[in-house]
């Protein structure tokens, strides 16, 4: 595993729609694997989960949270499914890191 790197601090929601975007963008030019970018998601869902989202991320929370699991499920996207998959978590992560 070496083209990406857990999620470390989490300060802001925005930082982990960022990580979880690059995540996946490191899983699609190859650098990091389906089980391992499981793995990265569902420690990052951990440190998620213990995240106290201010008055104005309460609803991006949820929408985090949900995409987090999503990632975790990487592993089970096969053939024509993966790409809608993946294009579907970019397209929400877009527009979490946009607002």
């Amino acid at each position: 595993m070496n083209g990406i790197s857990p999620l470390d601090e989490l300060n802001d929601l925005k930082s982990a729609a960022s990580w979880m975007l690059t995540t996946i963008t490191e899983y699609e030019k190859g650098s990091v694997n389906r089980k391992d970018t499981s793995d990265l998601a569902k420690k990052a869902l951990k440190k998620i989960k213990r995240y106290v989202p201010n008055d104005n991320e309460k609803i991006t929370y949820e929408a985090i949270l949900d995409l987090c699991v999503s990632l975790t499920t990487i592993d089970r996207a096969l053939g024509n499914f993966e790409k809608f998959y993946l294009e579907s978590l970019k397209e929400e992560l877009d527009n979490i890191i946009a607002n």
